[in-house]
């Protein structure tokens, strides 16, 4: 959708946080009033809806992806497919329904669960400060016999993770500097660097407002349907412990983080 100058000087004065947030709302109460193209009147109109709290329409949670899928050269992992199952199961719990008998009045965007998408480590998309952050991710090996040592891969890699044994002249990946970002593969000319593993990284508990703080990884990558069923599991603790409409964090910092890892739901406190 088109954007006057007017209305693009505005909106770019909202935090980046919600930025991207902000606009999507913008564009949508455009096309309500009937618009191809945002005029400030649509900005100032969403303005006064935000500021009035009122959010009718709310489906009680938002789920936010990067803009990887638009040609991003540093995708690790395309979202798609699991943002749209993951929608598919928030629906299904009806948050919002859920949300208004925990809270006053008309639900607020600081009521909504939010889960966000980067399909990289770049998490351009701030995952780490939703409730639950997913950061597509691909863990490289090397294969031995085909490594070349021509050191290719280490301009390759920001995290400075590689190194090229001066005995065996092949390529060493420190595991615990690597961000599962994928350049290297991409990089090797001769595919002695590989994908191991292709997945997500997983964060639990993050959000902003009175008390912020980032959300907490949950070692390791997981598969689609393991990343599924790890989302599933946080909102069965945010159900049954969701005290007043608050956030994810707040809830695993009073019940601990490792229920999160538990396949067995502890009782409501």
């Amino acid at each position: 959708m088109i954007w006057t100058r007017e209305a693009e000087e505005v909106v770019n004065k909202v935090p980046f946080f919600v930025r991207r947030r902000a606009r999507l709302e913008v564009e949508k109460e455009a096309a309500r009033q009937g618009s191809d193209q945002v005029l400030l009147k649509h900005v100032i109109d969403c303005r006064q809806k935000f500021l009035s709290g009122k959010q009718s329409d709310s489906k009680g949670f938002q789920i936010e992806t990067c803009f990887g899928s638009s040609g991003c050269p540093n995708r690790a992992n395309g979202s798609e497919e699991l943002a749209g199952d993951l929608e598919k199961m928030l629906l299904s719990r009806d948050i919002a329904g859920f949300l208004k008998g925990r809270t006053s009045g008309e639900l607020k965007i600081h009521h909504e669960l939010r889960i966000c998408f980067s399909d990289c480590p770049n998490a351009c998309s701030r995952p780490q400060i939703a409730d639950i952050g997913i950061i597509g991710a691909v863990r490289p090996r090397v294969v031995d016999t085909c490594c070349t040592g021509c050191s290719t891969c280490l301009p390759a890699c920001a995290e400075d993770a590689i190194h090229v044994g001066a005995g065996a002249a092949v390529a060493i990946i420190d595991a615990s500097k690597c961000v599962m970002c994928g350049k290297c593969i991409d990089t090797c000319p001769s595919g002695a660097i590989e994908e191991a593993e292709k997945g997500w990284r997983i964060l639990a508990g993050g959000k902003l407002g009175r008390h912020p703080q980032l959300g907490k990884e949950m070692e390791g990558i997981y598969s689609k349907d393991e990343a599924q069923e790890i989302v599933q599991r946080c909102l069965d603790i945010y159900f049954a412990h969701n005290i007043g409409g608050e956030r994810l964090g707040a809830i695993l910092n009073r019940i601990g983080y490792d229920q999160v890892r538990s396949s067995a739901l502890p009782e409501p406190t």
